[in-house]
């Protein structure tokens, strides 16, 4: 019988090595080059090295964005010991709560930030003196922006981590960002780095610099307006945008409330959004500029033609049109000075909706401009299938229809360079980390809209608008120009309608006429207590315009000089 036990304990044992056996040449044969290579995954830590990211530059190469190092505070919980008292010496030197970082030290990870993207040496200095176990500081770099809250709108912004979250930063963020490199290196069970252990080391390519359209001088004359608009009508929003009509290059582009890119607080996040791209608004009495290039290219009336104004009320239908001053007899270029509805209203209604339609399109209505900054919004322009018997009316006066600031820059550029519609950018050319030029942005001029003969005429009328008529408060005696001034009632979303006490002001205009340099469109929206774009946003204009043509140093001769270059160059 013990025999028998014996056998079968020895069978057990055997049975039980050759078990192990086996499974130890699986682990070593089969198995073997699995677990190789998972040991040496664990081994191995892949990490990130990131270039410097690219400049951003105004045109004439003034620094608008740029990388800096700053230094990073982390913490191994698990290494410290009296983590009351370290906690204590650290709040000091970091000037943090100690409360906030006596609760990370009881965190059982392995890394735990402290503090981020400070750039004070002498406190890392003070760290190191301390020899606190665990404490380490990793070089890092942030985004500044030397001019702070300067074209905020158009540079946008970055994330702790610096990429994009706004403006050309968002845009251009894959061209700026460059190209990261890494270093394949060995670790420890902890999970942590060894120095001197380096395998593989690809070195980061830095990011490419933008040289942007922008004017830094310039952009610092429409923010000052900007703000004095702001402050003094006490406004919801001010945009305003300067434009180079032959080229497309945006020379600013602001808008208020603004924000500072180097400290954006959790109220600027809405502030952050750019207004004069992405909010649309009925435009009112300034896009009679379309309505009246569209009668005359058309050649349904003529300068000359004498229209009825009605003595200020007219009926059509159901609805009383008005005019904001009372005239009867007025010849059509004094019904586009003095913006008379009831006019343009008569001389609009005999044309063929749909060809009034392509127009609107071939001026970019209800479309983006293409504009190389995110969030723009494309306006709104319904389809004539869905316009009541008012609709055409109402549109030709600025109503039933939606437009951005950048989107009446454009229409006025139209004008300005000669009847081409143009594409609105602001970076013109790209160059590598080493200064090299590796793309230019041409100017794009789409299609022509307006004929030279439609567009004298036009230039005519808006000179006049600013000579005599609503928009006499841009008038200078500097420089001569040609202009429109829009009054437009909000719409009321809740009830339906429009809101009896809240208006968005505007005016839009270029100079010299004789040869354009520059668009201004000047919008604020709900001012108070005066709200007429006349009296709000041509003296913006008038401000803004005179210093500029003092920085360009535009002389008359050289206008005419350029002018010719510049017809030539689009025209042909």
């Amino acid at each position: 019988m013990l025999e028998i036990k014996v056998v079968k304990l020895k069978i057990l044992i055997i049975f039980l090595f050759s078990v192990l056996f086996l499974k130890l040449i699986y682990l070593q044969i089969v198995k073997g080059e699995y677990f190789s290579r998972t040991a040496i995954k664990q081994q191995e830590k892949y990490l990130v090295v990131y270039g410097k990211r690219g400049e951003i530059l105004d045109r004439k190469g003034r620094v608008l964005s740029m990388d800096r190092n700053v230094y990073s505070v982390f913490i191994n919980p698990r290494q410290v010991v009296n983590k009351e008292a370290v906690g204590r010496k650290i709040s000091r030197v970091l000037n943090l709560d100690y409360e906030n970082i006596f609760e990370k030290l009881q965190n059982d990870s392995y890394f735990v930030w402290l503090r981020r993207g400070f750039k004070d040496k002498s406190i890392v200095d003070i760290l190191k003196s301390l020899n606190i176990k665990g404490v380490g500081v990793k070089v890092e770099r942030r985004r500044i922006y030397p001019q702070e809250g300067l074209a905020a709108h158009v540079l946008g912004a970055v994330d702790i981590d610096n990429c994009g979250i706004g403006g050309v930063e968002l845009y251009y963020n894959d061209i700026l960002k460059g190209v990261s490199g890494y270093m394949l290196t060995l670790g420890d069970g902890k999970n942590l780095h060894l120095d001197g252990f380096g395998k593989t080391y690809m070195e980061p390519k830095d990011g490419n610099t933008l040289i942007l359209t922008i004017d830094q001088v310039l952009q610092h004359y429409a923010e000052e307006e900007s703000e004095r608009l702001y402050n003094q009508y006490k406004a919801k929003r001010v945009s305003i945008v300067i434009m180079a009509p032959f080229s497309g290059e945006i020379l600013a582009l602001v808008n208020r409330p603004g924000y500072n890119p180097n400290a954006i607080k959790q109220n600027d996040l809405e502030n952050m959004k750019n207004f004069a791209i992405s909010s649309i608004f009925e435009p009112g009495s300034v896009f009679k500029v379309v309505s009246t290039a569209t009668l005359l290219e058309e050649e349904l009336v003529k300068l000359t033609d004498m229209v009825y104004c009605e003595n200020g009320a007219y009926r059509m239908g159901k609805r009383i049109l008005r005019d904001y001053r009372k005239h009867q007899w007025l010849d059509f270029k004094s019904v586009v000075v003095n913006s008379s509805n009831i006019g343009i209203a008569k001389c609009i209604a005999p044309l063929s909706k749909n060809l009034f339609y392509d127009y609107l399109k071939n001026f970019g209505v209800g479309e983006e401009t293409g504009v190389d900054l995110p969030g723009e919004e494309p306006g709104i322009l319904r389809n004539p299938n869905s316009w009541s018997s008012y609709s055409q009316v109402s549109i030709a006066m600025g109503q039933e229809v939606a437009v951005t600031t950048i989107g009446l820059a454009k229409i006025m550029s139209v004008i300005a360079n000669g009847g081409y519609s143009i594409r609105p950018h602001v970076v013109s050319e790209i160059r590598d980390e080493n200064g090299v030029r590796i793309k230019e942005m041409k100017a794009e001029a789409l299609e022509r809209v307006l004929s030279a003969k439609t567009v004298e005429k036009l230039k005519m009328v808006l000179r006049e608008v600013v000579d005599d008529g609503t928009g006499k408060y841009a008038k200078s005696s500097l420089y001569s120009a040609a202009g429109k001034t829009g009054t437009a009632q909000k719409a009321d979303l809740i009830k339906g309608g429009y809101c009896k006490d809240k208006y968005v002001a505007s005016f839009m205009g270029f100079l010299p006429v004789e040869n354009p340099k520059i668009v201004i469109v000047v919008t604020v929206d709900e001012p108070q207590p005066v709200h007429l774009g006349g009296v709000v946003c041509a003296p913006a204009f008038k401000n803004i315009a005179e210093k500029a043509l003092l920085y360009l140093s535009v002389s008359e001769r050289d206008q005419r000089a350029e002018y010719e270059i510049n017809r030539n160059f689009i025209w042909n």
